[in-house]
């Protein structure tokens, strides 16, 4: 009944990161007051801002991934997704 959930280690790694990341951005923002900047992204962002880009992006990547080809292995799109995730949250 919910094998289209594809629970695998990739998917429970990508929460991890997910729920261990904000609160080291929300200690980063009240350590050092950083200013919101223009990147790559060509808009005004703070770090948070860049986080939930790259988070979004992440879960796309990753579900579009799950659509499109369901038997390629899930660790090619999420190792891309972290990349681009740790891409956005420097140079975004």
């Amino acid at each position: 009944m919910l094998e289209w959930v594809h629970a695998q280690w990739q998917a429970f790694l990508g929460l991890g990161i997910l729920f261990i990341i904000i609160p080291i951005i929300a200690f980063i923002n009240v350590r050092w007051k950083l200013v919101p900047r223009n990147g790559l992204l060509h808009m005004t962002t703070t770090l948070g801002v860049r986080y939930f880009i790259g988070m979004m992006a992440f879960i796309i990547i990753n579900i579009l991934s799950l659509l499109i080809i369901p038997s390629f292995p899930i660790a090619v799109p999420f190792t891309v997704s972290v990349i681009l995730l740790f891409a956005i949250m420097i140079w975004g």
